[in-house]
């Protein structure tokens, strides 16, 4: 059985990324999933979220993940929008949160964050994410994201990952084409190895800039998806969700048929 797929919040970029918005265009269009950034100007919206939240409990989608604004570092962890954003969260018996990983963070601290954080009607993600330019800064930040999933996760798993493929091959980590899929493998095998289900993020461009006016449906574009999704597909690799990550509407629909070709290619 192929993973759901589902879209992010971006897709309603004309609307002023309008939650809302998304939640209606995924149920049309019978996406499964949805993925939607919450940030700080959001929780000020009180009747914004009231309706946000009545949307989410009307709609019957498989599931609702939120996305974090920042990094996952001791400023998130000791703000007053943590606060705000954990009350938001609590309005829903089980809530699923995003956080992007800081490579600036001491290791040590990452990992005692999430035993802090750590909630059991709460599931922490970490997404891979660059801050600084160049091929041996982005080996080094692979190798501490990785690491806190090992020493963190030793006894039980508190934090799972989500893995967004396009940035192994943006143009600013410096990485060859054969680097880039190297450690686009790297990664998916570890997490395999552990079997830790992973939320996948995706988009597609012509370009390795990736500029939105040259993003493309995934499988159209150079980013190799069709070796990807093969190691995935040979490997059993565990595939919790692929969110598309898009700035508009007709991108995700030609994907979301791409990527269930590619998924059954082989079978």
């Amino acid at each position: 059985m192929n993973p759901p797929v589902g879209i992010a919040n971006s897709v309603s970029f004309n609307v002023d990324y309008d939650p809302v918005d998304t939640l209606y265009f995924a149920h049309q269009s019978k996406f499964d999933m949805v993925q939607i950034y919450i940030n700080e100007a959001m929780l000020e919206e009180k009747q914004k979220l009231v309706e946000l939240v009545d949307r989410i409990k009307e709609m019957p989608l498989s599931t609702v993940y939120f996305h974090a604004h920042g990094e996952f570092n001791r400023e998130f962890a000791g703000s007053d929008y943590k606060v705000k954003l954990f009350n938001f969260l609590n309005r829903f018996e089980n809530s699923r949160l995003i956080h992007h990983f800081d490579e600036n963070e001491d290791l040590d601290n990452i990992i005692q964050l999430v035993d802090q954080l750590h909630a059991d009607n709460r599931r922490m993600y970490l997404e891979n994410y660059f801050q600084k330019q160049g091929a041996s800064n982005a080996e080094k930040n692979l190798r501490k994201y990785t690491a806190v999933f090992s020493l963190v996760n030793s006894f039980e798993s508190k934090i799972f990952p989500v893995i967004d493929i396009p940035r192994f091959f943006h143009k600013d980590i410096e990485f060859t084409d054969e680097t880039s899929l190297n450690w686009c493998y790297q990664i998916l095998n570890f997490f395999g190895n552990r079997r830790m289900p992973i939320v996948l993020h995706l988009i597609d461009a012509l370009d390795p800039k990736q500029d939105r006016n040259d993003y493309c449906p995934v499988g159209k574009g150079y980013i190799p998806y069709k070796e990807i999704f093969n190691f995935i597909r040979k490997n059993r690799v565990q595939i919790e969700g692929i969110i598309l990550e898009f700035l508009e509407k007709i991108n995700p629909l030609k994907s979301r048929d791409n990527i269930q070709a590619l998924l059954n290619a082989g079978k």
